[in-house]
């Protein structure tokens, strides 16, 4: 394991080999390259490692070594930083030619062109008109003077000119020739806040000494001014001009542009859930946050965008607070009022302010929105903190920086600060952007969370559901096997009782009386069979199949039939199924087609009987016919033919049948045949016989 160690730490050095000769060469010969030179016996250099295995040496050593690594990081970076800030270069034959101008010359001369007299007073730069008081609505000069070698005017590179900032706009001469302007002078173009950079031609400039006269128009700005300047070659010059113009123009564009798409995003939500006001207040406050940063956009001094700039951080700074709040889960209903009321008080006075006072105006109004966005601050500091929460101590952070940005532009409006210094609020206005985003990130999370959640435990019910379901079918199924069970022996009995017991006890009674013949006993007796037969079909399975029940009664009877010498003709067709064929309605059709067949074979004396099936599709019924050639009644009128093929008496006739087919037995025939919502016909056929017409109902 110790050998392991060091072979690890052995890997690192060898990378970081290069970083320990720098490290050692700068600490002994300081380099004019690295400003922060002075700072390296500061440095706790490592000392040689150790000729040991003991682990609490490999790990004091390679801490050591760590903590000289991240000292010397920051030094190259902190010195990175101070290389970027212009220093005047002497030596062109060492560093491509630059200077800085630290100091000009002076005229306050009211003229477009460059004067040709007053008096030329020698300032420090960046000047400040408004600290030393200059009047502000009339023009400007700056002198500068500088002496360039010859081989700069033969440089394949040029020769550039960075202004880091002028108040308002500036026009430039080299040499008593016009090299550029900031803007458009007549429409008085906002360029205070922009990083200028002119290409000067090398045929404007000579060898030896030249001038640059810079013009500066203040267009009534109270915080009129001009900062250092930069002259050198084009390269280097506008590597730092673009660096400042990122940081003071294009970030804060891009910021725009990141709170716009974050005002949308959140107007969206708020227009689908309006209960969230939340994102409804951090959409206007997006838009708000537009207005404030209007002036690295819009140039028009005349725009409403501009004149609502400053009126725009009180605005800002309540929907911060409203949004906020509502972000911690928290209320402070009298505080948000009061604030509202405050901050509408404020704009409204801001507004209606004399034009003369503007400078004071937006003074008094900047400290007062100052002041209370530092009281919003504790206010919503702690009740961010009072539930912890990473989003909570994001939004924190969020509310620090931008405090800490706000009051560094508020000392930076105050002019407090050095006149080229840049504004940095605008840079701060991500940080809500991404706090909203990890609390959308954290709800979409969440609910992913709580809806796999939800599925598990809805798939537990479910499956808990089934089992109970299936524990309660298996019941209610048991229940009702054992109730029908029950009232299949019911009806048995009842049927028993009822028809093969009441035939019994009467024979029994009249054979007791000695009033029975053997004849009559035997009839009797076989009825009781057929009778028992009867109720067994009935408990057959049939599917609902008519024909099936038709097939096992013709199974019961044929021998019967046979015995009597009478041919049975069946002439069935296919049947749709009869969803009410259960037991019971099977034996009260068994018992109405027996009934037939008994008649028939005791009254009739026919020979045959011919049993049919068919469909009366226009009543929606079925017919099961059986028909006889027996005696028959007598026919009063002519017949006609139904549907069937088969010759059938005519209203009359069936009229007569009837009346001849009346008695107990026929009466139980039709009563059955009525509970199954059917009924039976009794009719006479021409030349002899009878026909009885069973009809079913389909359903």
């Amino acid at each position: 394991m110790k050998q392991i160690g060091w072979d690890l730490f052995a890997r690192f050095e060898r990378i970081a080999l290069p970083a320990n000769r720098f490290f050692a060469n700068a600490r002994a010969a300081p380099s004019p390259l690295l400003p922060l030179s002075p700072l390296l016996p500061l440095l706790p250099l490592p000392s040689l490692p150790p000729q040991t295995n003991n682990a609490f040496s490999i790990l004091l050593y390679a801490g050591r070594h760590t903590v000289a690594k991240a000292w010397l990081l920051f030094l190259v970076i902190a010195s990175a930083n101070a290389i970027a800030q212009p220093v005047a270069q002497t030596d062109a034959a060492v560093a491509p030619f630059q200077f800085i101008f630290n100091e000009a010359e002076f005229n306050d001369a009211n003229t477009l062109e460059p004067p040709t007299s007053g008096e030329w007073r020698t300032l420090s730069l960046p000047d400040n008109w408004f600290k030393r008081k200059h009047h502000r609505d009339q023009l400007g000069w700056y002198r500068l003077k500088t002496t360039i070698p010859d081989s700069v005017l033969t440089t394949p590179k040029g020769i550039s000119i960075y202004i880091p900032r002028a108040t308002n706009n500036i026009a430039v001469f080299v040499n008593g020739s016009l090299c550029g302007v900031s803007g458009d002078f007549d429409k008085r173009e906002l360029n205070w806040n922009v990083a200028q950079h002119f290409t000067v031609p090398l045929s404007l400039l000579r060898a030896g000494q030249n001038e640059i006269l810079i013009r500066l128009h203040p267009n009534g700005f109270g915080r009129a001014g001009l900062s250092t300047v930069h002259l050198g070659e084009a390269t280097l010059i506008r590597d730092r001009w673009e660096r400042r113009y990122f940081l003071q123009n294009t970030a804060p564009k891009l910021v725009t542009l990141l709170v716009f798409l974050s005002g949308l995003l959140s107007l969206w939500i708020w227009l689908r859930r309006r209960t969230e006001v939340m994102f409804g207040l951090f959409a206007l406050m997006c838009l708000v946050s537009i207005f404030r940063t209007a002036s690295y956009i819009v140039r028009d001094s005349g725009s409403i965008f501009i004149s609502l700039v400053v009126p725009s951080l009180g605005l800002l700074t309540a929907l911060q607070f409203s949004f906020v709040i509502r972000f911690a889960d928290a209320h402070r209903p009298r505080f948000e009022r009061a604030l509202w009321i405050f901050v509408i008080v404020a704009i409204t006075l801001y507004l209606f302010t004399p034009a003369q006072w503007g400078v004071l105006a937006d003074a008094y109004f900047n400290i007062a929105i100052g002041m209370v966005g530092l009281a919003c601050f504790f206010v919503l500091t702690h009740a961010l903190f009072k539930v912890s929460s990473a989003r909570n101590q994001l939004m924190a952070v969020a509310l620090m920086v931008n405090l800490a940005l706000g009051i560094h532009d508020l000392i930076n409006f105050m002019q407090l600060l050095a006149f080229d210094h840049l504004y940095l609020l605008p840079l701060g206005l991500p940080l809500f952007s991404i706090a909203v985003g990890s609390l959308l990130v954290t709800r979409f999370v969440s609910t992913l969370n709580n809806y796999e959640t939800l599925n598990a435990q809805l798939s537990e019910r479910v499956a808990e559901r089934e089992s109970q379901l299936q524990l309660s079918y298996e019941r209610s199924r048991e229940l009702d096997q054992q109730r029908a069970t029950a009232e299949e022996r019911q009806r048995l009995m009842r049927d028993m009782h009822d028809g093969i017991g009441s035939h019994l006890m009467s024979t029994l009674a009249l054979a007791r009386m000695g009033s029975l013949s053997n004849k009559d006993m035997t009839e009797v007796l076989a009825d009781c069979i057929d009778e028992l037969k009867l109720t067994i079909d009935s408990l057959e399975p049939v599917e609902r199949d008519l024909l099936v029940v038709l097939g096992n009664l013709r199974y019961r009877l044929e021998p019967r039939l046979n015995a009597a010498h009478i041919s049975l003709e069946w002439a069935v067709n296919d049947l749709p199924p009869l969803t009410y064929l259960d037991p019971e309605n099977i034996r009260s059709v068994l018992r109405i087609v027996q009934e037939a067949f008994t008649n028939t074979l005791k009254h009739s004396g026919a020979k045959r009987i011919t049993i049919s099936t068919g469909i009366d599709r226009a009543s929606n019924r079925v017919l099961v016919r059986i028909t006889d050639d027996g005696i028959g009644v007598d026919a009063g009128a002519g017949s006609g033919e139904n549907a069937f093929g088969n010759n059938v008496p005519n209203s009359a006739s069936k009229k007569q049948s009837e009346e001849k087919y009346s008695g107990r037995g026929i009466d139980n025939m039709k009563n059955r045949a009525a509970k199954l919502g059917g009924e039976v016909q009794f009719m006479a056929l021409q030349g002899g016989g009878t026909c009885v017409n069973l009809y079913l109902p389909i359903r």
